[in-house]
């Protein structure tokens, strides 16, 4: 059974290619075999004849055929890896499986399940968490994320070596994490110098400078806008009051406490930043859809040895599919079960604002019910680096799950977590060329029924 449903994720530095026209359709432990009780499943395992045998969907089947169609062909993927665990399904344990080639060299080896790719905005939950727990500790006083930026960081003012814009100062935390504030976003003034210069370290200063002297979208609250420019400000805030670094913090704060050995923040080059002994299971990612040229970053590339620095607080995180979900179990779960967050902050992660204007409501207002699938294709509800989505199925069946992609400049991928059924899946494409679309539309329609068919409310 497909749904109709089309999940078209905007995410990552997903503006860049829409400003861009970056792609033609519109819309980011020691390794998986020993992950504590995975049932995983290699290339090299024995296939089945059909993607649904006995009323179930085979997801393995699933990403062969998704790796071997003529679209990935066309959109340039060269392997697809996927984690899946819900109630009911494999003993309630995760499927950790991949199916085609780590790269599109000729001697490329099998993709493998613990395969470490760019998580791109998916990125955004891990700064939410930190800002969160952060809160928790008193770091930005009495009042919280409802703390103004100029509360924090004492009404900054511009300098030679510190761009700001005096306005950003009236601008709440929680608007900066909910993309409520008006700041513009910075990705297409960046990718400009990026696509030339691709091995160039960005500093949070250089980034916030290419829009400090624009002028706002609208006034803090009185709108909604997805702007990576948030979570880079946030990341100055974040240091400021802990006199730390980001990737210290979302490392000890998070990966350590989840004990993560695959997962990283990149501040520069990737492959100088991991573990030398995970080289081998960097996937590379390809650029498609620009206009030609003979800059750097051009159709085709392989983006995998380039700086992340670009990207910043807002989608710096390379990770595998095992870990996110892992991650986002973990996100979810109150911290007397063993979750990152105590139960005031895990409520304020999923106090959602609409992302577009409705009959009851408009965009960036608070919104309590996400009942209806939007024409964006992003999420009706926005919370902190999260959103919830609304997915109605052929059958007439419909449910809610949370989510949020995440794209750089060569990959696109996703989490989705359903509550109902406990139901928890990450996975990534390794290319944003066309063809990409009907792609991860085969594959999540797969997954919408698995999770509606198979896995079994708690």
């Amino acid at each position: 059974m497909r749904t109709k449903h089309v999940s078209l994720i905007f995410c990552g530095i997903q503006e860049l290619f829409v400003l861009l026209a970056f792609v033609t359709f519109l819309v980011t432990m020691t390794g998986c075999d020993n992950n504590a009780g995975a049932s995983t499943t290699k290339n090299n395992s024995p296939q089945t004849s059909s993607v649904h045998q006995n009323n179930t969907i085979d997801l393995q089947s699933v990403l062969n055929d998704a790796v071997k169609s003529k679209d990935a062909k066309t959109a340039g993927i060269t392997g697809i890896p996927l984690t899946f665990q819900c109630n009911g399904v494999n003993n309630n344990l995760p499927l950790v499986l991949s199916s085609g080639k780590i790269s599109n060299e000729p001697n490329a080896i099998d993709l493998p399940s613990d395969a470490i790719y760019q998580i791109g905005s998916s990125t955004k939950s891990f700064t939410a968490v930190v800002a969160l727990q952060l809160e928790s500790e008193g770091f930005f006083g009495a009042n919280g994320l409802g703390s103004t930026i100029g509360e924090v960081l004492n009404n900054p003012k511009p300098t030679p070596l510190e761009p700001w814009n005096t306005e950003w100062n009236k601008i709440t935390l929680r608007q900066l994490l909910n993309m409520t504030s008006g700041i513009p976003n910075y990705i297409a003034d960046a990718f400009a110098v990026y696509q030339e210069y691709p091995y160039r370290p960005f500093s949070t200063n250089d980034l916030i400078s290419f829009v400090v002297d624009k002028q706002p979208d609208f006034q803090p609250g009185q709108g909604w806008h997805y702007s990576n420019t948030n979570y880079i400000i946030m990341n100055k805030i974040i240091s400021y009051v802990t006199h730390r670094n980001l990737k210290e913090l979302i490392t000890t704060r998070i990966f350590n406490t989840l004990k993560f050995t695959h997962t990283y923040y990149i501040e520069d080059i990737p492959a100088q930043e991991i573990n030398p002994l995970q080289q081998q299971l960097l996937m590379s990612g390809y650029v498609f859809g620009l206009p030609d040229t003979t800059k750097p970053i051009h159709n085709g590339v392989d983006i995998k040895p380039y700086s992340l620095s670009v990207a910043n607080a807002a989608g710096a995180i390379v990770s595998n599919t095992a870990e996110m979900s892992i991650y986002v179990r973990a996100l979810f779960k109150d911290k007397s079960q063993g979750g990152l967050l105590g139960s005031k902050q895990l409520a304020e992660l999923k106090d959602l604002v609409s992302t577009e204007s409705g009959d009851n409501y408009k965009a960036g207002e608070h919104i309590v019910i996400v009942d209806k699938e939007t024409k964006s294709g992003l999420g009706l509800g926005y919370g902190l680096g999260i959103m919830e989505y609304f997915v109605q199925l052929p059958d007439g069946n419909h449910f809610n799950y949370y989510s949020h992609g995440g794209d750089t400049f060569g990959f696109d991928s996703n989490w989705m977590y359903q509550e109902n059924k406990q139901a928890y899946t990450s996975y990534v494409f390794n290319s944003m060329g066309s063809g990409l679309r009907n792609v991860r539309v085969g594959i999540e329609s797969e997954i919408f029924a698995k999770i509606s068919n198979e896995c079994i409310a708690k």
